[in-house]
Parts: C-alpha cells; structure tokens; sequence
C-alpha cells in the first residue's frame, strides 16, 4: 500500500469550489463553522491523495467501502429524520438489522454495475435522497413516506410546486459527510479478476443479509404514525415492513360463491316492499374517543357515578358491548371497522388501513347511503392529516369533510377541542339541512385522547377512584364524566 499527495491545480480549484459552496449553505442553514472548516481540511487531502492498495485484497477494500457506506447511510437517514430526543431510542439491534437491509442495497448494486466506485456513489445518494422525500413528505402531511404512497406519487409530484422547501443544518451535515465518502471512494480503485466471481459472491451475500433482516424483523409491526416507524424500527426497515404488509391473504374458505352463500340466507321475501317506503331518517353516527366501561373488567367504587345519563337511558334504546380491534392508537381502524363491517382480524398485525390499503372506493356504509340520495358528513376536530383522513374520507364517500379548522379552537378541554363544540357543529349542520334532504353524519371525537398523566388548568377533574388511587384513572373516569355531561345537554344520544 502507498499514500502519496499530488498537489495539482485542478485539484485546488475542485477544492476551492467544494468549500465555498460548504460555506455559502453552512451560512444560510447556521451550520457551525467548525464542521465547515473540518469539512475543508478533510477535502483538501481526500482531493489530493493517492492511494495505491494491493490487488490482492481487493475483495477486502470493496467489503470495507461498502460496509463504511452502509452505516454512514443509516445514521444520515435517522439523524435527518429524527429529533435528537428521538434518535437515541433507537435500539442497538434495530441499527444492526437497518445497516444490514442498506448492505443488501449495495450489495445488489454492486451485482448491476460491477464497479465499486459506482456502487458506493449510486447507493449513497439514493438512500440519502429517500431520506430526503420522507422528512419532506412528512413536513407536508404529519405521516412518514410509505409504500402505499408509491401508488399515488403522481398526485403528489402535481402539486409540490405548491410547498416551500426549507432546509437546515442537519441536511448541511449529512451532505457534506457524503461528499467526503464518495471523494474517498473515488480515490480507491478497486479491481475485480473475475466478474462472473463477483457477481456470485455478491447475489450471495445479497441473500443472507436478506434472511438475517427477515429473521431478525418478523415479530415488528409496520408503524405509520408520526416518527415512531422511524425510531422504533428504523427508517428503512419500517419502509419494507410496509411492502410486507400491503401483501394481504384471502382467508380460508373465501370466495365469491362463498360470499353469495352466505347472502341468500338475507335476501328479501316481501316483494311488496320498495325503497319508497323507507322513512328516510337522519342518522348520526358518534365515535368517541377512547370511551370505554370500564366496569366490565372489575368492580370498583368511585365517588360519583361516571355516565349517569347514558346508563339512564332505556327508551328507545338498544344497548350491548362490542370490543375493540386498537388499544392506545390506531384510532381510524375501529372507524373502517364500523364503515365497512370488515375486520382487522384478517389484516397484518399493527397496520392501519387508512394509510395501508385504501387507494380506491371501497363499498361502505357511506357509500351505500350515498348512492340512495343521502348526503353524507364526517366531523373530527383535529388535523386533517391525520391518519391520512383528508385522503382516505372522500374515497370512503363522504361529500363534506370537517377538520380541526372548521371548529372554534377556544372551545378547548386540557388540549382538545371539546365534544360540546363538535355536537354544536354536528346540531348546526342539521338544522341547515333542507326539507328533503337526507342525512348521514359520523362525528369523531377528541376531547378524551390520551395521555391521562398531567395536569390542566382548564379542567377540574371531578370523579376518583375510591380507596387506592390512580392518577390516570381519575382524569380518564372524569372524562368520561364530562362527555356524558356533553351527551345529556344535546340529547345527542
């Protein structure tokens, strides 16, 4: 091996370029300058070195390049994406496993072009750019870049001209580590006696990092909320766990016949009957957040009673208990489960169909209600975003869509718009309805979202558990209270 400096005037003016383009993007993104002054000197010698390594360990360089360039890719992607609070949570093995799916990445380059120096460059950028369209994807929307997303990119590229593209330091720091990676690169050559030897080797390795990512990521959920795919799973492995995930089997024993089976036992017998003589009511649907009884997993004592008004309730009335497929998130599947009468038992285990699986119009009851003349409204005060709803509501059949906008953000309880002020809208949009108007609306609550473990000013928290007691439960149960006293006040139930 020999190391030896040419100092050219080429290289000079390459390096004088590099580091007054590094200084005008560190000044505008307020880098610090003594990254940029590393950078500089790091350049300079990368520029001018020549290195001149063995041929006989050429395998050796090309493993040491490629596996430098998976972990630098990597770290870039996670320390782009996350907060510095957030990117500590990542789990030693978690990185592992995300190091390895990037080596299968270059790995498979390197099997195309046969050619290092390529290989480090292709795959460096292009990983760094994904990165990229997630942090930009989820400064638009609120949710991560996922596969499904792929199948609606030409709706998104229609209308990126519309966003503002800012960038910080972060993205300076990232780049500049690249730059300096593929100037090494480029000053190593790397040479392969055999081709046919390479690309073997290559498609080889391809396949055990491929089984150990698969070994070592079966029992992971796809997460699509927030950051958490990216800190929990990592960035790149929670993407393929998403590819994993759109790949839905038929239960056993289904089919169309099946199906057509099982609906003659339902079929109509009075052929008297037409929908002339359906009455056509109002229907309001109300969702809320995360109400539950919890008297049905134990008895225990509080000091009031916590829905006096809904237990009161007899006339009129069908009552019963039904469980639910989502605990502490994932809200929108227990609203697809009552939109469309499907259920999450036959879905991969953590997916959200919002964000997962609806790309078209699936029949639901929305849809039905449309098609027989109903006008049809869906309320949640809060982002429109979320979970992808403003996407997902008109697919489902909704006309008119409400969100965190359209209420009177004082209305607020600890940090969410009331229930009082989404029944005033839901009351509202009634009474504007025309005579022969028919009307369907769903409202999806906020007021009682966790967490349960602060304080507020807004809130005086009124029913406790007696005897042993627990902070969350208190505020949950008054929550509770608070909705039931919401429920009463607009005979909304």
């Amino acid at each position: 091996m020999s190391i030896k400096f040419e100092i050219t005037k080429q290289n000079n003016i390459h390096f004088g370029i590099a580091a007054v383009a590094a200084a005008l993007v560190g000044y505008f993104t307020s880098a610090s300058w003594w990254v940029i002054l590393l950078f500089a000197a790091v350049y300079f010698g990368l520029v001018n070195v020549k290195l001149e390594l063995p041929v006989k360990l050429s395998w050796l360089w090309a493993a040491i390049l490629l596996v430098i360039g998976a972990i630098l890719s990597v770290f870039s992607v996670q320390y782009v994406l996350l907060t510095d609070e957030d990117f500590v949570k990542t789990t030693d093995m978690v990185c592992v496993v995300n190091v390895v799916l990037a080596l299968a990445i270059y790995l498979v380059i390197l099997f195309i072009t046969n050619n290092t120096r390529l290989t480090c460059t292709i795959a460096s950028i292009a990983i760094l750019a994904f990165g990229f369209i997630d942090y930009f994807v989820y400064e638009f929307r609120g949710n991560e870049f996922t596969y499904a997303d792929l199948k609606s990119a030409g709706t998104g590229l229609s209308v990126v001209t519309k966003y503002k593209f800012v960038i910080d330091y972060k993205f300076l720091y990232v780049i500049l580590a690249a730059v300096l990676y593929i100037m090494l690169v480029r000053r190593i050559e790397v040479q392969f006696e055999s081709a046919i030897h390479m690309r073997i080797i290559s498609i080889l390795l391809t396949i055990i990092c491929v089984l150990y990512v698969i070994m070592n990521s079966m029992s992971l959920n796809t997460e699509t909320w927030e950051k958490k795919g990216t800190y929990r799973n990592g960035y790149l492995l929670n993407f393929v766990l998403g590819i994993r995930d759109s790949f839905v089997k038929a239960p056993d024993g289904y089919s169309k016949a099946a199906v057509d089976k099982i609906a003659d036992n339902f079929k109509e017998t009075d052929g008297s009957y037409s929908q002339s003589d359906a009455k056509n009511p109002t229907i309001i649907v109300i969702m809320n957040e995360s109400f539950a009884d919890l008297s049905v997993v134990g008895d225990f004592e509080t000091n009031t009673q916590v829905t006096p008004f809904m237990d009161s309730l007899s006339e009129n009335t069908l009552k019963g208990y039904a469980l639910s497929s989502v605990y502490g998130a994932k809200t929108p599947n227990s609203e697809w489960e009552f939109e469309t009468g499907n259920s999450m038992a036959f879905l991969p285990d953590g997916s959200v169909v919002y964000q997962q699986y609806i790309n078209d119009d699936p029949t639901s009851i929305v849809s039905n209600l449309k098609n027989i003349g109903y006008t049809t409204v869906v309320m949640h005060p809060y982002y429109a975003t979320g979970w992808s709803r403003n996407k997902v509501y008109p697919h489902l059949g909704y006309d008119e869509t409400y969100f965190i906008d359209d209420f009177d953000q004082t209305k607020i309880l600890r940090e969410y718009i009331t229930d009082q002020e989404l029944y005033d809208k839901i009351i509202d949009r009634y009474e504007k309805k025309s005579d022969d108007e028919k009307l369907y609306i769903m409202g999806v609550t906020m007021q009682n979202h966790g967490g349960y473990g602060e304080r507020y000013d807004n809130f005086n928290q009124e029913v406790y558990k007696v005897g042993a007691s627990y902070t969350d439960a208190n505020q949950y149960l008054s929550l509770l209270n608070e909705s039931d006293k919401h429920s009463k006040s607009h005979h909304i139930l």
